[in-house]
């Protein structure tokens, strides 16, 4: 049986006068942008986490991870993703397939995709060698100052 999961995470950029740290898809670079967010704003992680609680019927991380809650400030999103999934092995699914879009005017994100790439096979393949991971970036071509990830995943049941 196979399950499909899609999700988008959005966050507006902030101009800094210096190089910040960000962090996509749980690899960190610097920028002249800092990503507004509660948590520590990875939002790469974010959207794939919400791809796979929207896959399962989890609902979405808000409900576990309110960013009301003190204790989720600057939360590192690896949290989050491992949690869901932790959520994922108990439901005996895995992925088999994460295609993911970066959409961003002010970060090019094109000379970063092979890094992030790599993280997220770091993180989401160490028990699974069946798992294909695409990252693709482009621009909104309008001067935003947001960036933005869609992804959509397929869930596969284990046997």
């Amino acid at each position: 049986m196979y399950l499909i999961g899609q999700a988008r995470d959005i966050h507006q950029l902030i101009k800094k006068n210096q190089k910040t740290k960000i962090v996509l898809g749980g690899y960190v670079t610097k920028s002249n942008y800092a990503i507004k967010a509660w948590s520590d704003g990875d939002l790469v992680l974010h959207a794939i986490s919400n791809c796979i609680l929207g896959a399962i019927a989890k609902g979405d991380i808000g409900m576990y991870f309110p960013d009301t809650s003190i204790k989720n400030h600057k939360l590192n999103s690896k949290k989050i993703l491992s949690f869901c999934l932790d959520l994922l092995k108990k439901k005996k699914y895995q992925i088999i397939n994460l295609d993911l879009t970066i959409l961003c005017d002010k970060i090019m994100i094109n000379p970063l995709r092979e890094q992030i790439k790599k993280s997220l096979i770091n993180l989401l393949a160490k028990n699974n060698k069946k798992i294909q991971i695409n990252v693709k970036a482009t621009r909104f071509e309008q001067n935003l100052k947001v960036i933005e990830c869609d992804a959509i995943t397929l869930l596969q049941k284990l046997m």
